[in-house]
């Protein structure tokens, strides 16, 4: 169906309203309000004729959506997982159209996958994202009868990330004039985060005196900390002397917190003006800040643990680092002559 940007007002007119990146579709409150904006919004002038049929699911579906996320809820799923596990059962239920539970079967379930990613064309995350809910779906509702052995996985595709090399990180960030720019940047490379954690990070998390910035909550809910460079401490005294933030160390224009869209939007920026065409998102920082490191023969472990990833290859996957390892932890950008 082609892009049709008077559908999408109406449906950003109804209260309520909540879109899907990883499902691409528009998801509303199961109410008689919505249903009755949708029907509202989207019949055609000739009463008789309705342009769209909106798929609500009934109150028995529903009740065991609610009782599915507050399983998620109470076993400490992040909140990013507990609403992308939901929206992938909601989606799955609107097109099974409250069909009785008794007739939920392996091949049912097959059907779906293929019309609804493979025929589609949508992303291996998307359908790796709606298996391991539906598992978890199913595993919870003894009266679901399903192996689910026969429910099985995509093949992932094994494709390697664009590397920046450390002068294409030198360019990028040398090319920030703004300092709150120049710090973000620096500090997905120097300490190899992830977008949410930067996003997330508090003044309190901080501590410029060890050298060492505290990740909470972070994938896995786990906590973590990591060094901070002699480089990138001087780089945060300047911001905060020029910023004050409040808070959080990054405040939005409008906000107390930094927005995704606008770290995209300004690394796009930066990309462009240091002439790199790679493919290069805040993760590829990420990558690059362990790639250079294991260039630099730094003992794995240590960029196991400052990455926050648990290890197959030892038996010590939870085991911390000193609080003197991670002050003397490096960074790429601690063999720079200057900064």
């Amino acid at each position: 169906m082609p892009y049709r940007q008077d559908l999408i007002a109406k449906v950003k007119a109804i209260p309520g309203r909540k879109y899907s990146k990883t499902y691409k579709c528009w998801h509303l409150p199961n109410t008689r309000a919505s249903s009755d904006a949708l029907t509202e919004a989207f019949v055609s002038e000739d009463k008789s004729k309705q342009t769209f049929y909106p798929g609500i699911i009934n109150d028995f579906w529903m009740s065991k959506v609610q009782t599915f996320k507050q399983y998620l809820s109470q076993q400490r799923y992040a909140s990013k997982t507990i609403s992308a596990y939901e929206q992938a059962v909601l989606q799955f239920l609107i097109w099974w159209d409250n069909r009785d539970i008794s007739l939920l079967s392996i091949d049912v379930i097959r059907e779906y996958n293929y019309t609804h990613f493979i025929a589609e064309k949508r992303s291996y995350s998307a359908q790796n994202i709606w298996i391991n809910a539906l598992k978890l779906f199913l595993t919870k509702e003894a009266s679901i009868n399903i192996d689910q052995q026969q429910i099985e996985r995509p093949k992932k595709a094994i494709s390697l990330p664009d590397i920046l090399s450390e002068d294409e990180v030198r360019r990028l960030i040398d090319g920030y004039n703004n300092i709150k720019h120049k710090t973000i940047i620096m500090m997905y490379y120097s300490c190899g985060m992830r977008k949410s954690e930067l996003i997330n990070l508090k003044l309190r998390d901080l501590d410029s005196r060890r050298r060492v910035i505290r990740i909470r909550n972070s994938k896995g809910a786990k906590d973590r900390d990591v060094s901070m460079p002699i480089g990138l401490l001087k780089m945060i005294a300047d911001y905060y002397r020029q910023y004050t933030p409040n808070e959080y160390l990054f405040n939005g224009q409008h906000s107390l917190q930094y927005s995704s869209s606008s770290i995209d939007k300004m690394l796009k920026a930066g990309i462009k003006k240091a002439g790199i065409t790679k493919k290069i998102t805040t993760h590829s920082l990420r990558h690059s800040y362990a790639t250079h490191l294991v260039e630099r023969n730094i003992n794995l472990r240590f960029i196991q643990e400052a990455l926050g990833h648990n290890s197959s290859r030892t038996t010590e996957i939870y085991t911390k680092l000193s609080k003197e390892n991670i002050a003397n932890m490096v960074s790429p950008i601690d063999f720079w002559d200057e900064i």
